[in-house]
C-alpha cells in the first residue's frame, strides 16, 4: 500500500509540473507576441515623427531677412543688399562688445568682461534678435536697425530677457 501510495503522489506531482510547465510556456509565447507588436508600433510611431519633422525642415522659416521679399524691395530702394545689411549690423554690434564693460544695447550689468552679442538673426528689415551671455548668464534683445544713409545704420535696443539661470 505504501508502494501504491508513493506511486499515486509521483504521478500527481508529475502532472502538477506538466501543467506549470504548459500554462508557464504559454505565458511566455503571450508575452513575446506582446513585445512584438509593441515593437512593430514603435517602429510604425518613429517613422511617423521622423516624416513630421522631415516635413517641418522643409518648411522655409517665415521670419528671415532672405524670405521677406518687402524687405528686399526697401533694401534695394535705398542702394543696399540684404547680404550687406546682415553684414554691416552684424560687424557693428560684435564691434560694441569691444567697449569697456560689454556692449551698450545689453541694458543689464554682467559679471567681469559684461555682456557679449553671440548671435543675431535678422527677422525683417527693422528687427534683429541677439543673443548675449556674460559666461555665467545670457539673453535675448530686440534691437532696432535703421539705415540712416549709404554707410551708416543706427542701432537701438527695443526689447531685452535676461534668463533665469536656474530654471
Amino acid at each position: 500500500m505504501r508502494r501504491n501510495l508513493f506511486l499515486y503522489l509521483f504521478i500527481f506531482a508529475a502532472l502538477i509540473a506538466l501543467i506549470l510547465y504548459v500554462n508557464g510556456r504559454n505565458y511566455q509565447e503571450a508575452i513575446e507576441k506582446d513585445v512584438i507588436s509593441l515593437r512593430a508600433k514603435t517602429q510604425e510611431q518613429e517613422a511617423l515623427l521622423d516624416s513630421i519633422a522631415d516635413a517641418r525642415l522643409d518648411q522655409p522659416l517665415n521670419f528671415t531677412l532672405e524670405q521677406h521679399q518687402e524687405a528686399k524691395n526697401y533694401f534695394e530702394k535705398l542702394g543696399w543688399t540684404s547680404e550687406r545689411v546682415q553684414q554691416n549690423v552684424t560687424d557693428q554690434l560684435l564691434e560694441l562688445n569691444l567697449t569697456a564693460g560689454g556692449n551698450p544695447l545689453v541694458p543689464f550689468t554682467g559679471q567681469g568682461r559684461g555682456f557679449q552679442v553671440n548671435d543675431t538673426r535678422f527677422v525683417n528689415h527693422k528687427w534683429v534678435l541677439v543673443n548675449f551671455s556674460d559666461n555665467n548668464q545670457w539673453g535675448e534683445l530686440l534691437v532696432t536697425y535703421t539705415i540712416v544713409d549709404e554707410e551708416n545704420i543706427t542701432l537701438e535696443t527695443t526689447a531685452a530677457v535676461l534668463n533665469d539661470r536656474y530654471r
